[in-house]
């Protein structure tokens, strides 16, 4: 069943079914404070074909074939500000493909909806690695927007992304690792090497880097261990809708 206290959209895509879509929330914190405080929200996408749920990632690579994943970028986003609004201590980071950010239009209407709506403080784009254009045309759309006060993230940057020449871009303000990497470094020195190269690379940048797919103790450990600064995953909260969320302060409304 869908959350009944959340925004849903709705619409067919050849192949696939009528879809409803809704974002559940998981805390990303900072693993190096005692008391883990959360420093934002990611948003996920739920998907939902016919009324059996699914995950997203067949939908995306769908949506992203067929171009209508800058609609479903569009309307996270709106949903997202949506609940900021509500929350005023809410930072959420909102994934969006490589073909939203790219389009012509996407980024220039996001600035303008976050401004108006006064999360642009708060909110920020992780930029996925499903699609892949080329880095240039990336950077150039950033640079050309002169996007300063809109943060956004490299998401999985070691899973194909081969986008790390972004970390230069001033608007960029770090780097996710996901899950496989988490479990990677558990066995490999070689991804230990790797890592603790990138990890040092954003230090020298200024850049956060935040692993994902902290289950466990032990994957908390190897992340401090390594001096990673930020993380996400199981051991900290599962992804929930808002209203599932009270614990944390930043998803309480105000009075």
């Amino acid at each position: 069943m869908k959350p009944s206290s959340t925004e849903t959209l709705v619409c067919p895509q050849p192949g696939l079914g009528y879809q409803s879509y809704w974002l559940a929330y998981q805390p990303i914190v900072n693993i190096k404070s005692e008391a883990r405080n959360v420093i934002a929200f990611e948003s996920l996408l739920r998907v939902q074909i016919d009324g059996v749920a699914h995950g997203p990632a067949a939908v995306v690579a769908a949506a992203e074939m067929d171009g209508s994943i800058v609609t479903i970028d569009r309307w996270v986003l709106q949903d997202v500000i949506r609940l900021a609004i509500t929350r005023p201590t809410l930072h959420v980071w909102v994934n969006a493909s490589q073909i939203s950010i790219g389009h012509h239009s996407f980024l220039n209407d996001a600035i303008q909806s976050l401004v108006e709506s006064r999360t642009i403080e708060r909110v920020a784009f992780e930029i996925t690695e499903t699609a892949d254009i080329d880095a240039s045309v990336l950077a150039k759309r950033l640079d050309a927007l002169k996007v300063k006060t809109l943060t956004l993230m490299v998401d999985d940057i070691r899973d194909g992304y081969a986008k790390r020449s972004l970390l230069q871009n001033n608007a960029v303000a770090g780097c996710k690792l996901s899950r496989e990497t988490t479990l990677e470094l558990q066995t490999s020195e070689r991804v230990r090497a790797e890592v603790q190269r990138l990890v040092k690379h954003c230090r020298l940048l200024g850049k956060r880097v935040v692993l994902e797919g902290i289950e466990n103790e032990a994957d908390l450990a190897l992340a401090t261990s390594m001096g990673i600064e930020f993380g996400q995953g199981y051991h900290f909260g599962y992804p929930a809708e808002p209203a599932k969320l009270q614990i944390y302060t930043e998803m309480q409304a105000p009075m």
